[in-house]
């Protein structure tokens, strides 16, 4: 049938038939319904042979039920009956723990059998913490987590993630939460999380896990409350006494230096007295080998000028009974006095 035909109208198509009661009856060409459903068919194919992927996500092809391959962004071609399911790879997704968001950036949720956690040395410790992820293969992420509902498959790989996370918590003890250790228990847990999804094949990565509240249970936090206080008291006392240490002995030290220095000094004079002697005698020596008596006649005179130099002189005049005390007067040999 020609176009032109199929769009004319005229009694080739269309005939009307008057029944008894002059109502009119249409009768349908054959032809003409088939050709509509020709065209609605065409119509149906190409709306759905076409398919679009949003920028950042990442698009799985299905033809009754076989996968056939992955699509990136962009306006696709695909057979009418073939199945598309979207995903968007560049969307950070939450789990939360212990603390969930009821309303965002105003009102939270908690969940205290979520929170308590069994450390190391069998204490409890509420938690809060938030694992950050995405999806990092899209058909594995599908083939794993085929469920009903997402819900469902969220249940299943955050439990896992809080399985991990428990384990750290496990292995590590409740000061070292509670101080210094919340960046290593973050770090262990993103790589312990990390591994076994990556073991299970599921799709996913892991891009952070932050722990946002640490604290002990409201039972024991006045026992707590009191040992910080103790600890803080003799942390104290380490102090004073180790600043009373350290300046009982920079000043011991001190005192010592000056002993030191001291000495050094009393032994520099001491071997430069020694020096000056030592040399003097033997440049005695020398001018003893070549004139004896003149070396004597000096050693005489220095000596008894010495001795002179300490006495105290007394005259005494036997004739008249008068004594004349001259200590104060020094005595020398040098004819000066």
């Amino acid at each position: 049938m020609r176009i032109q035909d199929f769009f004319k109208l005229g009694k080739r198509q269309t005939e009307v038939v008057w029944d008894d009661d002059r109502s009119p009856v249409f009768s349908f060409n054959p032809r003409m319904i088939a050709g509509a459903g020709a065209a609605l068919i065409l119509i149906f194919a190409a709306l759905h042979s076409f398919y679009t992927v949003p920028l950042g996500s990442q698009a799985l092809l299905f033809s009754f039920g076989r996968y056939l391959g992955a699509t990136e962004q962009g306006l696709h071609f695909k057979a009418p009956w073939a199945e598309v399911v979207k995903f968007d790879v560049q969307e950070i997704r939450r789990f939360e723990f212990g603390e969930k968001t009821e309303t965002p950036g105003s009102r939270y949720i908690q969940d205290e059998s979520e929170q308590k956690m069994v450390t190391s040395d069998s204490k409890i410790l509420l938690i809060s913490w938030v694992a950050q992820w995405k999806i990092s293969d899209p058909y594995q992420y599908f083939i794993t987590n085929n469920v009903e509902s997402e819900n469902n498959s969220y249940r299943l790989i955050s439990g896992l993630a809080e399985a991990d996370f428990r384990k750290e918590v496990a292995n590590m003890k409740y000061e070292e939460i509670l101080t210094t250790g919340k960046v290593t228990l973050s770090a262990n847990a993103k790589a312990r999380i990390t591994n076994t999804f990556k073991q299970l094949g599921a799709g996913l990565s892991i891009v952070d896990v932050l722990i946002s509240d640490v604290k002990v249970p409201p039972s024991v936090q006045a026992s707590y409350n009191d040992v910080e206080t103790a600890k803080q008291a003799k942390t104290s006392a380490i102090n004073e006494a180790e600043a009373y240490a350290n300046k009982t002995v920079e000043e011991a030290k001190g005192r010592a230096q000056v002993a030191v220095n001291n000495s050094e000094a009393y032994k520099v004079n001491k071997v430069a007295d020694a020096t000056a002697v030592s040399t003097r005698l033997l440049s005695l020596n020398e001018m003893y080998v070549t004139n004896p008596d003149l070396v004597k006649t000096n050693l005489w005179y220095e000596n008894i000028d010495e001795i002179l130099s300490r006495l105290n002189i007394i005259f005494i005049d036997g004739s008249s009974g008068n004594n004349i005390f001259l200590g104060d007067v020094p005595i020398t040999l040098n004819g000066n006095n």
